[in-house]
């Protein structure tokens, strides 16, 4: 800091501060450094007592309504993982290597035709997928989807009238047949009046998330939901209280990590809302929060890159304040875990534990202007889609009607297309792909994750990765020539654009970075490369007459398809341009079809 702008002085003129920073710009104006959340929500390069008064703020203690803050207040956050392999004999020796590894809680993902989860059918199949585990120590969950009511009657029963903190039947009555919703919440009634202690109801705002809602988007879908569980339970004559104590929010969180920790503490703010519209007592207001790691954000290729994927999600929940969290193993997007992957997924959370302190600080962004205002901004702009969804009806008859699911495929299409143009990126995936690579192992595939009320999960490399699997599915491998004009000083910085956009769709680069004498060079090694398709790069300066030129001679040397590395231009000789902003999936898909890649 110069003697101008001490650093304690916080009455320093920010227009002074913006002034110098449009200096350092070179005449750009400040604008230039505001990003914004993929939903449009502004996130300004400096945040200052005038974007949020601290001096006045309601947020409260942590621990205490309107529990914006946490709500825990008795050690760390609840480690739980999940298990999902068919087979009952190996989902108990990984949960039994899990719970010797540091993990405090199980989630039973049960299907019990053993396609997409663990396949308990009786009270036999749970014994053996629990056998030696002391429940009461290790309290189990339940994620059965639309099975909920045959399943939950099996841990029921094996908890043998006792519940220990952390017990969750988690029925999601979305999820649920219409003939069977009556019926599961007769059971979720039933199940905790007799267990104090158990959470019998999930709030799941992941298949929002997953299918590729924003942030605003998941909270206004968990808190329809929650006001649509509360105006049940209270009119089955449960007291409100008793109500919001046993309903259970789970959230996806991605890797946006400022982000999505305001996301979890703007969702226990506005329950806080919700609760007290309730006549809920303050006490009984906080929002308890399962936080997974997002599946959506993570690859099938580069797969090493979701370990960091995973970190930083898990470390999102963790600063945001969850109460319990499930990293998933970092090949999730390939199968069923192995028990490696398995054990990478929990000594994550051990090392954010024991190692990062996490848990010693109760809501360490707490204060932080920018996390604060965000919180706020998250929280007016759910609130209002949540007022939207209760004016269709509520959550269920606003998803018989169709528009949220309108507006969730349009922010994915928004975001799908950000991907695309490569304005944001995946690493591995639309940036720096690693051609040849060998894929981890799994134990085995994982079937294909059933809809949601017409809301299909996505990975947001889904797209490019089945491109690249087209283009890898071939042997030799499609190559492109690079017609390379001028100096590596030159053409390099198009080259490698060029070459890393090849390498997105499986496409291998011939000559990417050689220099050619001249033109009857370039053509000789073109004719010996075999390719079809040439690309040509160099510099605008470089193309004038030479773009012509290159490309009539390579035409007539047999090339059927050419590419210029730059904008589009006037003339017939190029058959595809390709450019920083461009549509790389619609790129790639001409590319194939002229690679003859089906």
């Amino acid at each position: 800091m110069s003697e101008n702008l001490p650093l304690a002085d916080q009455s320093a003129d920010e227009g002074v501060w913006r002034a110098l920073v449009e200096k350092s710009l070179k005449g750009a104006r400040w604008e230039r450094l505001v990003s914004r959340t993929a939903e449009g929500l502004e996130i300004k390069p400096l945040y200052r007592e005038t974007d949020f008064a601290t001096s006045t703020d309601v947020s409260g203690f942590p621990g205490a309504a309107p529990f914006v803050r946490g709500a825990r207040t008795n050690g760390p956050w609840l480690v739980r993982q999940s298990y999902d392999h068919p087979d009952l004999e190996h989902t108990n020796r990984d949960i039994l290597a899990d719970l010797q590894g540091g993990v405090g809680a199980i989630e039973l993902v049960v299907d019990p035709a053993g396609a997409r989860g663990i396949a308990v059918k009786d009270a036999r199949d749970l014994d053996r997928a629990l056998a030696d585990v002391i429940i009461e120590a290790a309290p189990v969950s339940l994620d059965a989807g639309a099975h909920a009511t045959d399943i939950a009657p099996l841990l029921i029963a094996k908890l043998k009238g006792v519940a220990a903190p952390g017990t969750a039947l988690n029925i999601d009555l979305l999820a649920q047949p219409d003939t069977h919703r009556a019926a599961a919440l007769d059971l979720a009634i039933a199940a905790s009046q007799a267990h104090p202690h158990l959470s019998a109801l999930r709030i799941d705002a992941r298949p929002f998330h997953e299918s590729g809602g924003g942030e605003t988007q998941e909270i206004a879908a968990a808190l329809a939901t929650g006001v649509w569980y509360l105006r049940l339970l209270t009119e089955r004559g449960m007291a409100a209280d008793d109500a919001a104590r046993i309903l259970r929010f789970s959230l996806a969180v991605g890797a946006d990590v400022l982000v999505e920790a305001a996301k979890l503490r703007a969702l226990r703010l506005c329950w806080a809302r919700v609760t007290e519209a309730f006549a809920v007592a303050p006490e009984n207001r906080a929002a308890h929060i399962h936080a997974f790691t997002s599946r959506r954000t993570l690859t099938r290729y580069d797969a090493w890159t979701n370990i960091l994927r995973v970190t930083t999600s898990a470390f999102a929940a963790a600063i945001g304040g969850a109460d319990e969290i499930t990293t998933l193993p970092f090949t999730d997007a390939l199968g069923v875990a192995t028990p490696f992957a398995r054990r990478l997924a929990r000594n994550t959370q051990n090392v954010l534990l024991e190692e990062a302190h996490l848990a010693h600080v109760a809501d360490p962004a707490g204060g932080a202007w920018f996390a604060e205002a965000l919180t706020r901004e998250l929280s007016h702009a759910a609130w209002s889609i949540m007022q939207a969804l209760e004016a269709q009806g509520g959550i269920l008859a606003a998803l018989q009607i169709g528009e949220f699911q309108t507006d969730i495929a349009t922010a994915r299409d928004a975001r799908m297309t950000a991907f695309a143009t490569r304005k944001e990126t995946i690493t591995g995936v639309t940036d720096f792909p690693l051609l040849g690579e060998s894929a981890p192992e799994v134990a085995r595939p994982r079937a294909e994750p059933l809809p949601y009320h017409g809301l299909a999960p996505i990975r947001w490399a889904e797209p490019f990765e089945a491109l690249r699997g087209r283009a890898e599915r071939i042997t030799p491998r499609p190559a492109v020539f690079f017609a390379n004009l001028g100096a590596l000083s030159e053409f390099g910085p198009r080259a490698n654009f060029a070459r890393n956009l090849l390498a997105v769709g499986g496409i291998a680069g011939i000559g990417a970075e050689m220099e050619y004498v001249s033109g009857n060079a370039l053509l000789a090694a073109y004719k010996a490369s075999g390719a079809l398709v040439a690309i040509i790069c160099g510099t605008d300066a470089r193309y004038g007459d030479n773009m012509a030129l290159t490309a009539e001679a390579l035409r007539d040397a047999g090339c059927r398809h050419i590419i210029l590395a730059g904008e589009p231009r006037g003339t017939d000789l190029i058959q595809q341009f390709v450019w920083s902003g461009c549509d790389a999936i619609g790129a790639l898909r001409s590319l194939h079809a002229a690679l003859g890649v089906a």
